[in-house]
């Protein structure tokens, strides 16, 4: 009786051993988990607004030169992008911009007014590298390359001939920038950018031809916010 009593205390002793041991293998492995499913802020939505500077558009007009002039101006836009290395960022970019002309020269003529308005609009495929500082500050440089429509509504010296409806070009930017962290999965982001559209035609206002081969060259100094989640 006493070797069955002891036989039977040895087999719950055992039983009660492996329980204990499998409840906490269940306690250690359930934190691991929960830690790798919480990861998360590899996309991310950036709003940007800023002002731009246009270089002079040159274009060929039946074998005379123009050259249009232009005031600072704005831009809008928006990117998405995503975490594509640890360090390395990709994004599709949609933005536009506006610029209004201020002077022309005519190929052996004096420099004179001009009115009116250039606008632009990229769709880029960006790439962005971050130099990781340690700390709420993130510097980052790159660029990208896509497709550029510029079109104007300009008039020359009171004249209805002038820069009119454009087209679709080869377009490109460069920059670089500075993300600051400034709430959970929130960055304010400052940058600078150069972005060109080349090789557009733009009709003339008084429908007599074509000034032909316009590349439009911009800097742009721009703010905004970058949403990751």
């Amino acid at each position: 009786m006493v070797k069955r009593l002891l036989s039977a205390a040895t087999v719950a002793a055992a039983i009660s051993v492996a329980g204990a041991a499998t409840a906490a293998d269940l306690i250690v492995d359930q934190p691991v988990e929960a830690v790798a499913a919480s990861e998360s802020g590899d996309w991310y939505v950036s709003l940007f607004a800023g002002g731009v500077w246009t270089n002079d558009v040159d274009t060929n007009f039946y074998g005379t030169e123009y050259s249009v002039s232009f005031d600072a101006g704005y831009t809008l836009g928006i990117a998405v992008g995503t975490q594509v290395f640890e360090n390395l960022r990709g994004e599709v970019e949609l933005s536009f911009g506006r610029v209004e002309a201020s002077s022309y020269i005519r190929e052996g003529s004096p420099e004179r007014d001009a009115e009116g308005a250039l606008s632009t609009t990229y769709l880029l495929g960006n790439l962005w590298y971050d130099l990781d500082m340690g700390s709420v500050i993130t510097p980052y440089i790159g660029g990208g390359i896509g497709a550029g429509y510029a079109t104007a509504d300009t008039h020359f010296n009171n004249n209805s001939y002038g820069y009119g409806p454009g087209g679709i070009g080869f377009a490109y930017q460069l920059g670089f920038g500075v993300a600051v962290d400034v709430a959970d999965n929130v960055a304010l982001d400052l940058g600078y950018r150069y972005k060109s559209i080349l090789g557009v035609d733009f009709d003339d206002n008084d429908g007599d031809g074509v000034y032909e081969n316009g590349d439009v060259n911009s800097h742009v100094v721009q703010a905004g916010l970058k949403f990751s989640f």
